[in-house]
């Protein structure tokens, strides 16, 4: 343990010597007292806060996961490249106590950075919104859709594979009735080719609406014991016809909530009767996050864990408006307060520089400095671009029947399944949207990413740091 601990102390004091090392820690010092004087949001107090805590927070955990990855490379490689580890391994040090020592190290003074950061940033944050005069509608916004931790609950998702396979049966049946040629759906390939076709076109059709016409959406799972007190908040992006990315404005439409209600039956009992209460009409813009409280007392609106919404399109302007699938509307509850969360999102960053940091020890161990910080930047390129891959497909398409087939496609999910991308350390997003960062989130993400990926690279990396030749790097042309 001795020994352990000299190497620890050892470690934090060349990081201090470091160039490097001091260069990316001005630049984390310029990302603290710097960037939240430059930032500018959309005008309103909302939209300041929000910048303030995505790039704020999203540039102090870039610049400590890179400088740990540095770091850690530059630790474990140059001592063996330059023949000082024949200092430590002529004494009775094994080496895996000293690639943990040299980890330990690198990793305890960028946590220690990453808290010192974080207290600052909230520091900050709380002195800006003490000394920033705003309207008492504005505060009210900033408390229950930014300085929250809210649950978010997504609708039911329909069951396609089912509509599909009614779609065709109802085609086929359709289709005898008229006497017409069935046999491309006797062959069982025909028969898939035309259920993935109708799923497909079910999907990217889902949530268009004409003029006049409405949308409903499922939602379950909700908690069962909300007060009148508690505020639900709907959002929802709202898309002018298929192609969202051409002709938006703002369209018009109202939104329509079950209300439920218990009345007497005949029996002597209760029975529960559910009836439509529409908000009067209102203009949205497309293109673009909204939010909306919930204009209805929660003992009426969720019943047994259960919600109904609607959306009724009352737009002359436009032909369909579009609710792509996976893009909204979501209910939104609060769980948990600012400060709890925020905690949580400080606790996802420090789990990533626990990560990056094993996965630089690893290939360090194994290789020399300028390959090692090669390796571990194109592994955390790899994970970006596979995420990006994967994501960048519009949720209204089709998975399984239109991209499995692609490379891109099939390489991203198999890259995610490998690699650890680094955007899944970064979560200022949900922090900055009011969006509750959950312990079992939290859990998921340790035990996939740093139990399950990251450390067998490790331990591989350190079972050939222990059978690694040291005397060859003495020798001199």
């Amino acid at each position: 343990m001795t020994a352990f601990l000299a190497i620890v102390k050892l470690t934090c004091r060349s990081a201090v010597r470091s160039h490097i090392f001091r260069l990316l820690l001005l630049l984390l010092l310029l990302s603290i007292f710097l960037l939240p004087f430059t930032l500018l949001g959309d005008g309103t107090p909302k939209g300041e806060v929000q910048i303030f805590l995505q790039y704020c927070l999203g540039f102090v955990g870039f610049i400590l996961c890179l400088s740990s990855v540095w770091l850690a490379c530059s630790e474990v490689s140059s001592d063996v490249e330059t023949a000082q580890i024949h200092m430590i391994v002529v004494k009775p040090v094994r080496r895996v106590v000293i690639l943990l020592g040299k980890y330990t190290g690198v990793v305890l003074i960028h946590l220690a950075l990453l808290l010192i950061a974080a207290v600052t940033v909230y520091a900050f944050l709380s002195f800006r919104l003490a000394s920033t005069e705003m309207s008492d509608g504005d505060r009210l916004m900033l408390d229950e859709q930014v300085l929250t931790a809210r649950a978010v609950y997504k609708p039911v998702r329909p069951d396609f594979n089912a509509l599909a396979q009614a779609e065709l049966d109802r085609r086929i049946a359709l289709a005898k009735e008229h006497g017409q040629d069935t046999f491309r759906f006797q062959d069982d390939q025909m028969r898939q080719e035309a259920f993935l076709e109708i799923r497909k076109e079910l999907i990217a059709t889902y949530g268009l609406i004409s003029e006049g016409e409405s949308i409903y959406w499922q939602f379950e799972g909700l908690p069962k014991d909300l007060t009148d007190d508690d505020i639900v908040f709907l959002r929802f992006t709202i898309y002018v016809n298929r192609y969202y990315v051409q002709d938006q404005n703002s369209v018009r439409g109202h939104w329509v909530f079950a209300a439920n209600y218990k009345r007497p039956d005949d029996n002597g009992g209760e029975t529960v009767v559910t009836d439509l209460m529409a908000i009067p009409e209102d203009d949205y813009l497309t293109a673009s996050q909204n939010e909306t409280a919930v204009p209805i007392r929660n003992s009426y609106f969720v019943y047994d864990g259960k919600a109904e919404v609607g959306f009724l399109n009352k737009d002359t302007k436009t032909s369909e408006l579009n609710f792509e699938e996976g893009r909204g509307p979501f209910l939104l509850i609060r769980e948990a307060g600012f400060f709890s969360n925020y905690c949580r999102a400080i606790l996802v960053l420090a789990i990533g520089i626990l990560s990056v940091t094993l996965l630089a020890a690893a290939v360090a161990a194994c290789m020399s400095l300028p390959i090692a910080i090669f390796f571990s930047a194109a592994y955390m390129l790899t994970g970006g671009l596979a995420n990006y891959l994967v994501t960048s497909i519009p949720d209204s398409i089709d998975y399984q029947a239109e991209y499995t087939g692609t490379f891109g496609y099939r390489f991203g999910d198999l890259m995610l399944n490998l690699i650890v991308p680094l955007q899944d350390f970064f979560v200022t997003g949900h922090l900055a949207n009011g969006e509750l960062i959950d312990f079992p989130f939290i859990g998921m993400l340790f035990a996939k990413d740093f139990v399950l990926r990251m450390l067998p690279v490790f331990l591989l990396g350190a079972w050939i740091y222990t059978r690694r030749e040291l005397a060859l790097v003495s020798k001199r042309g």
